[in-house]
């Protein structure tokens, strides 16, 4: 099974996101010990949908009541349904992409919504691009969960549906069939015997066999090669488990527990996991920096250096120039060369506490990432040496002092997974 290597499709730069380029620096970095999921692949049905979809994508083509080109409409109309019968059935809201209209149809057609591709069924404005097919399916294939190409399922897939879902739908299995291949509407009355039984299908609590299936696969990441680490994934989740509240985001003290956890017991992941806490001591501090510089046009780096000082202290903690120039060879393989020796300035001025440096290192670090996008960069120097900002982006307040020493903005995918481990070990 290929490593994943491919961006969280959800969080590709669109437009002017990203000011400095920093999600595919530490996305790079994050597939040392999270090998298989994204920031938006996190929820367990969410798989378990998308999975349904090309499996009876799949038998439709087989059974020549489909083309193979209808794959994709035939998943959308899963990930549909199942939207409401997680919703209805089970009182399901934050989980499910799509949400705020699933509810809106609901009103809309009292209870028996359309499930079709078009304006009238499509619960997202892209569904495609924002659903369950977009999101998930690298995940799912890094997972060992689909195999390449558009279409069917892994044989560990189909054996699981086989087993543990077919045996539900079997009584509505030629209905739901039909609403697949052709779109039409549903009931979503728990007395209609199909939503019945979708609604059997997806609870939230997941069943022995479920359980044991999603945590080899999503969770430890079994199938996934992860580029030599196989396996690397399983001892991090026991660590998480030890050295981690699974409720609450990823903190610095988190990843340096987790750090010194693997001491021990994987010596390879505490390496990657020390890089990755360098790593995120310059990346954390720059973008904090960058946005306080988008609300300062108008005044000079050095004005801005003053600010820092009484604000920040003399330096920013937590930065090892040497211990982050063992980094640049891995940051210049997803960065161009000219931005890696940009982002090396602007580190060095921050460990030195030379702020109005670390200002311009960042302008021109934006300006070179800005470029390679043919957009004009969001802030320069004006000719008198003023910051001139073009795009101010969303405000956010200057951490202290004491919050920069603790500041982590970067997940590292590590929130997913996470989240994926509760839920596969809510069984029921």
């Amino acid at each position: 099974m290929p490593f994943l290597t491919l961006e969280d499709p959800n969080a590709k730069i669109k437009g002017s996101r990203d000011p400095l380029g920093a999600q595919p620096i530490w996305s790079h970095f994050a597939r040392h010990f999270v090998t298989n999921v994204t920031g938006s692949a996190n929820s367990v049905r969410g798989f378990t949908l998308l999975l349904l979809g090309r499996y009876f994508a799949d038998r439709l083509v087989s059974s020549g009541d489909a083309q193979t080109e209808d794959t994709l409409d035939i998943a959308l109309r899963m990930e549909q349904i199942g939207a409401y019968a997680r919703h209805v059935g089970h009182g399901v809201d934050a989980d499910i992409r799509g949400i705020e209209r699933v509810k809106v149809l609901l009103q809309e057609h009292q209870g028996r919504p359309f499930i079709e591709t078009g304006p009238r069924g499509r619960i997202l404005s892209d569904q495609r691009v924002n659903g369950l097919w977009g999101l998930y399916t690298v995940s799912a294939r890094a997972s060992g969960l689909l195999p390449e190409g558009p279409t069917g399922v892994t044989t560990a897939s189909a054996d699981l549906i086989e087993r543990a879902y077919r045996p539900i739908l079997e009584p509505v299995e030629s209905q739901l069939l039909k609403i697949l291949a052709s779109g039409g509407r549903i009931q979503t009355s728990k007395k209609d015997p199909l939503f019945r039984s979708l609604c059997r299908l997806l609870p939230e609590t997941l069943s022995q066999e479920e359980s044991l299936f999603y945590a080899h696969h999503l969770r430890d990441a079994r199938e996934t090669d992860g580029a030599g680490r196989r396996g690397r994934q399983a001892n991090f989740v026991d660590l998480l488990g030890a050295h981690t509240d699974l409720d609450v985001a990823l903190t610095r003290a988190e990843a340096i527990s987790l750090r010194e956890g693997a001491t021990a017991t994987d010596p390879s992941l505490a390496r990657a996991l020390s890089r990755t806490i360098h790593l995120e001591s310059c990346l954390a501090p720059a973008d904090a920096l960058f946005d306080h510089v988008l609300a300062r046009g108008g005044n000079t780096p050095e004005e801005i250096d003053a600010e820092l000082k009484e604000r920040w202290g003399p330096t920013v903690p937590n930065l090892d120039s040497s211990a982050f120039g063992e980094l640049l060879p891995e940051i210049e393989s997803v960065a161009s060369k000219p931005r890696t020796e940009k982002i090396l300035r602007c580190q060095n001025a921050l460990a030195a506490g030379q702020y109005a440096d670390a200002v311009r290192a960042l302008l021109d670090w934006n300006e070179d990432l800005m470029k390679s996008r043919k957009a004009a960069p969001w802030a320069r120097l004006s000719p008198d040496g003023r910051v001139e900002v073009r795009y101010r982006g969303t405000e956010s307040r200057l951490p202290t002092g004491d919050e920069i020493a603790t500041l982590w903005k970067n997940q590292y995918y590590v929130d997913s997974l996470k989240r994926i481990t509760r839920q596969v070990a809510n069984t029921a």
